[in-house]
């Protein structure tokens, strides 16, 4: 791969054609780092974290954390937090960038101040729902003014009870709420109405709270999820991070588009409760050979590779992209679906992968929630592809780069935001690795 000028910075990513066997670690998933980041900061005593992901999302909400008074030190193989026992000492103002999640974390954490916290993003952060949210806390005591960033969380005497949630924009409401859950008087007790939006990464935060010893009860009914989760003193934890999903999808699609091309992903494991593993059980389903190693999952390209039907993707939708990606170079039409929150992300994701895919050459139908995706017609033109600063466009589109010849990515640094050696890593499934 080279970089080149053209106005723009872009990365060039070249057709890979050497197969073999690569074996990759990813870093540690950000939507875990995140969650432990929360419980270990308000929690009480010395967290530590042992293979956290460092990026910007993760780098700000700690940042976010030690503004209002946590001791935050980062190393290059662990994350150790002293927490504040419930009670922020200080407020402040926090800016979390592009971070969705980081973002409405800091305004659920930021009713927990004994100050005012003002809680801040970027301009597309600025357009994005955090309404939802702010209701739910203003329900239990807290005192927010606005219901876009910025958001004032101002001091207030905020007690648990009992909300009903009805279909929010975002899980990242709902996991927002349970994050904080154990450090309110009386618990909370959250009765939410299906289908619950992205559940799977709820699914995710409770895994989470109870890695820290917070018991929650968890009952479902045909119309209704009730989940419970007690006042609970959260103390200190050493957890291992293991590696992100989210990430390892980029290459585990490369291998499946790659005929002889196996690649192990090093400690991830096909029983993981992170969502974007079943898009990598996908890949399975269409060609690949999916397998667990005892080094890691491991993917194998078989020369073949079949559309994916009509494929429900809401329980995984940041790695849908990807697998767009890979639909691009099947052998017959996809329609994946189950993609509402995808236009309030980085950017309007739907939107700009269908205009990436159609710009290198498929045919390409883009609805409110699904894309269409007729493959590749031989197109082979040099094609700079804009993912408008979203790093999962821009990894998705690279993944078909090393397929369809002549792509370029622009603003290739976007990646910074959940995998800064993104480009790194895929030098090194081009290079292959030594004594393989």
């Amino acid at each position: 791969m080279r970089k080149k000028n053209t106005g723009l910075t872009a990365e060039s990513v070249p057709v890979l054609k050497r197969a073999g066997h690569r074996t990759v670690r990813v870093p540690g998933s950000k939507s875990l780092t995140q969650r432990a980041i929360m419980l270990g900061a308000i929690g009480a005593g010395r967290t530590v974290l042992s293979e956290p992901l460092f990026c910007d999302d993760t780098k700000l909400l700690s940042e976010a954390m030690a503004t209002l008074g946590v001791g935050v030190k980062w190393s290059s193989k662990k994350l150790i937090l002293h927490g504040i026992d419930g009670t922020f000492p200080r407020g402040g103002n926090v800016n979390l960038g592009a971070g969705g999640t980081p973002s409405r974390f800091m305004i659920a954490a930021g009713s927990l101040s004994s100050e005012p916290v003002v809680v801040d993003g970027n301009d597309r952060m600025r357009q994005r729902p955090v309404g939802e949210l702010v209701t739910m806390l203003a329900q239990l005591g807290a005192s927010i003014e606005g219901d876009h960033l910025p958001v004032t969380v101002q001091s207030a005497s905020i007690l648990g009870g009992e909300l009903h949630i009805p279909v929010t924009k975002s899980s990242q409401i709902v996991s927002a709420m349970l994050l904080i859950a154990p450090f309110l008087e009386g618990g909370l007790t959250l009765v939410c109405k299906k289908p619950i939006t992205s559940e799977s990464y709820v699914d995710l935060t409770l895994e989470t709270l109870r890695a820290f010893g917070v018991p929650v009860s968890d009952i479902e009914s045909e119309t209704e999820r009730t989940i419970t989760v007690p006042k609970t003193r959260v103390t200190h934890r050493e957890l291992a991070i293991e590696p992100d999903a989210s990430s390892a999808v980029y290459f585990a699609s490369v291998a499946a588009i790659h005929k002889g091309l196996c690649v192990t992903l090093e400690g991830l494991r096909l029983d993981s409760h992170q969502p974007d593993v079943e898009a990598i059980r996908w890949l399975g389903k269409i060609g690949a050979v999916v397998q667990q190693t005892e080094l890691g999952l491991q993917v194998t390209g078989t020369g073949k590779v079949h559309g994916f039907g009509d494929l429900d993707a809401s329980s995984f939708p940041d790695a849908s992209l990807c697998l767009a990606a890979v639909a691009a170079v099947a052998d017959s039409p996809s329609r994946i679906y189950g993609l509402e929150t995808l236009p309030l992300k980085e950017s309007d994701r739907i939107e700009v992968m269908a205009r990436s895919l159609a710009k290198a050459g498929c045919g390409v139908g883009a609805g409110t929630s699904d894309l269409r995706i007729s493959p590749l017609q031989g197109n082979s033109r040099p094609t700079a592809i804009d993912p408008v600063g979203d790093h999962r466009i821009a990894m998705s589109m690279a993944v078909l780069a090393t397929k369809r010849s002549g792509i370029s990515i622009v603003d290739p640094k976007c990646v910074t935001k959940s995998y800064p050696n993104f480009w790194k890593d895929l030098r090194k499934v081009y290079e292959g690795n030594e004594g393989q």
